[in-house]
């Protein structure tokens, strides 16, 4: 009861709440009397079975749990934590040159930009894996792929991780969680420390209703349920859904500061644009064959080909990529417009003043041959390694950060803005400083290790095989290896931002193949301290439901 009767001053859906369960206690007491006097009623008359002693003994079967009730409702008069609310928004699969920040030429996303004006934007950041799962769990745990181990659908966070949920929710913050990728979800363990968190494909759930045997408990299962709630009732992975979903939810986290994680699906494949925006697409559409049409834009991955043969690259021509390129740029602009309503109907609605930390960032981008390789998962390349950071807090001044940052730095951040301290073993940079001089960001190395595990077979005789990618940024260079292909890139971290010339074709040259040792040996080191501070990995668990919706994603064959 005390995570749902809110701290600080009630409001009516928390009275509310708290009412039904009083009421749920009086039945609940109510039905117990009633068995227990129909079986006096059929034993002889006299003995220790009186009315009164019936009426104690009710009492004494229910006392624990309105102890525990009561022991909620006084937790809640604690004086709640100061600190402003947290939303982290992630645009799934969204690249970073798609705004004007990293080189866009067109304004396909302008009330993100808008939101940049008045914000510090990081102009070098990157992700820590290349696809969303070990990426999404690194940003949860503040730890790289090689500590974690999740690198496979089926691999679930480690138990010993500390989760950035967590740590905000001990600290007193309310912890709500909105999304609707499939591997950010429970059975993963990405919900640990969410007191409420909702995945499209699981239902929501609740970890906020107080005493094990709470009534509350029945009754938030109950209401999260409903189908006059609309969009709670039929889940869909439309970012409009997802706002209204989460804004259902903030009604149970009003009174205390609250930390909002919300997961859109937009960018990400199948990019199948709503009417509004077919204008980006109708000049390619007439170029290309409906079967190829259907197949583009439900979007293939090639991981098993690349498993197979690390030199594959699919054969979509210029036409075929052009219209890819067109159904994402369209599924950018509805993006747009999700995060549009999120900021003007949520986080900033008409009427009320929010102080507020807006992180919008992306778990990786995606890739359309630019250097061989297809969406994401199986490519390093800027495409997908580089990823939009724009960070809003109460009171600093816009500005532009030069230097590279990565997902790991948003987690110290973020408990650093929420006044707490950062746990033992976490990774990353605390931003704090620099977000409020718009200062430059110190040299450093940054790890991107994009491991994917897949089982190429089914049934007893599956064999699990890696696409492997290590990358690392250091000092003018960005140096990539693709481990499957015994390949590597070489590229100027700040002249070459196309990554078009790869020094390490010219190793011949002095200079290039001193620079290649160095980042050799700076990799292998990197590598080495990362994996030195492995998780055991935690129990497999893959639901058939879940698996089901990863296979429409393309994420399971």
């Amino acid at each position: 009861m005390n995570y749902l009767f809110f701290y600080g001053k009630p409001n009516a859906v928390t009275v509310a709440v708290f009412l039904i369960a009083g009421i749920g206690w009086f039945f609940a007491g109510w039905a117990i009397y009633g068995v227990l006097n129909a079986i006096r009623r059929r034993l002889p008359a006299g003995g220790l079975l009186t009315a009164n002693f019936l009426r104690l003994l009710t009492f004494g079967l229910l006392a624990p749990f309105i102890l525990a009730e009561a022991w909620g409702i006084w937790q809640a008069r604690e004086r709640p934590p100061r600190g402003p609310d947290i939303y982290l928004v992630i645009m799934d699969a969204f690249r970073a040159d798609r705004l004007s920040y990293w080189g866009a030429d067109r304004y396909l996303a302008p009330a993100v930009e808008m939101f940049g004006v008045e914000a510090v934007v990081f102009r070098e950041a990157f992700t820590v894996s290349s696809w969303t799962k070990p990426a999404i769990a690194s940003l949860f745990t503040a730890t790289y792929p090689g500590t974690h181990g999740v690198t496979a659908n089926f691999y679930p966070l480690p138990e010993e991780a500390v989760t950035l949920a967590e740590v905000l929710r001990e600290g007193g913050y309310r912890t709500v969680g909105v999304t609707s990728n499939p591997n950010v979800t429970r059975p993963a363990r990405m919900a640990d420390g969410f007191e409420i968190m909702d995945d499209v494909g699981q239902g929501p759930v609740f970890n906020a209703a107080g005493p094990p045997l709470s009534c509350v408990r029945p009754l938030t299962a109950f209401v999260g349920l409903r189908p006059f709630l609309g969009p709670l009732f039929y889940p869909t992975n439309d970012g409009l859904d997802i706002n209204a979903r989460l804004k259902f939810w903030a009604h149970f986290a009003r009174g205390r500061p609250a930390f909002y994680y919300i997961h859109y699906m937009e960018p990400h494949i199948p990019n199948l644009p709503s009417r509004e925006y077919l204008y980006e697409v109708e000049p390619y559409l007439v170029k290309v064959e409906k079967a190829r049409r259907l197949e583009i834009a439900a979007g293939a991955f090639f991981w098993e080909e690349v498993l197979k043969d690390p030199t594959f690259v699919p054969d979509y021509d210029d036409n075929e990529v052009a219209l890819a390129r067109a159904l994402y740029d369209a599924e950018i602009r509805l993006m747009d417009v999700v995060i549009e309503g999120l900021l003007e109907n949520i986080v900033y609605p008409p009427g009320r003043e929010a102080e507020a930390v807006i992180v919008i960032t992306a778990d990786h981008g995606e890739e359309f041959l630019e250097h061989g390789r297809w969406l994401h998962g199986a490519g390093l390349h800027h495409e997908v390694a580089r990823v939009p950071l724009i960070i809003k807090t109460p009171g600093c001044k816009p500005a532009v950060v030069e230097g590279p940052v990565n997902l790991l730095d948003l987690p110290p951040t973020l408990v650093s803005f929420a006044g707490l301290q950062t746990p033992r073993g976490w990774e990353g940079l605390d931003l704090t400083p620099y977000i409020i001089s718009g200062s430059e960001l110190p040299a450093r190395e940054l790890l991107v290790e994009g491991v994917h595990t897949l089982s190429i077979s089914s049934g007893e005789e599956a064999e699990e095989c890696n696409i492997e990618l290590n990358g690392l940024v250091a000092g003018d260079y960005y140096y990539l290896v693709d481990e499957n292909a015994a390949v590597e890139y070489l590229y100027d971290r700040r002249g070459d931002r196309r990554q078009e010339d790869n020094l390490a074709s010219d190793a011949a040259s002095a200079e290039a193949g001193g620079v290649l040792a160095e980042k050799r040996a700076a990799l292998a080191r990197a590598r080495n301290r990362v994996r030195e501070k492995a998780f055991g990995r935690g129990e497999i668990i893959l639901p058939a439901e879940l698996e089901r919706q990863l296979r429409t994603l393309g994420y399971v064959y």
